[in-house]
């Protein structure tokens, strides 16, 4: 089989001292709710060799479990609109809250107080050079959502 990387990609990559080869496997575009498991046995299987190693993006993954939530689903308040302005505007993750739809989301999924509280420690942590607080007090669900949503925004756009 010919190994195929994505654009801008390296087929070798070198872990822990050993080189591993990466295939990428195009598949038709998703749809919100399918089964997870026929996608793999459709696109992975006819290729698998015992000793593989599967990965998948998170992506894929929340769209066959329907987590993703439309950006028309996501009135924008002030309080979003407002935080927003003093969050990182992007890191290596992407946008994350600093872009005010993501932080009305972070809002409706732990609640207003509780991303006030994140925001005051990552405000006092951040002036000791301490960063991600406001991640750690929100939970890992805000944490991962602000590129679920940017992919479905430029779907649907």
């Amino acid at each position: 089989m010919k190994f195929i990387a994505n654009k801008g990609k390296k087929v070798e990559i070198e872990m822990g001292g050993e080189i591993y080869l990466r295939h990428a496997i195009k598949t038709r575009f998703v749809k919100q709710g399918e089964n997870y498991l026929k996608l793999l046995e459709e696109y992975v299987l006819p290729i698998y060799e015992k000793g593989d190693i599967i990965a998948s993006s998170e992506k894929i993954v929340s769209l066959c479990q329907n987590r993703v939530v439309r950006r028309e689903d996501l009135k924008i308040g002030f309080w979003a609109k407002f935080l927003s302005k003093f969050a990182c505007q992007k890191n290596r993750g992407g946008y994350g809250v600093g872009m005010a739809i993501n932080m009305q989301y972070a809002i409706g999924k732990v609640g207003l107080a509780r991303v006030l509280l994140a925001s005051m420690a990552s405000a006092i942590t951040k002036l000791f050079g301490i960063k991600g607080v406001f991640y750690k007090i929100v939970g890992r669900e805000v944490s991962r959502f602000g590129w679920i949503l940017r992919w479905r925004m430029e779907r649907i756009s």
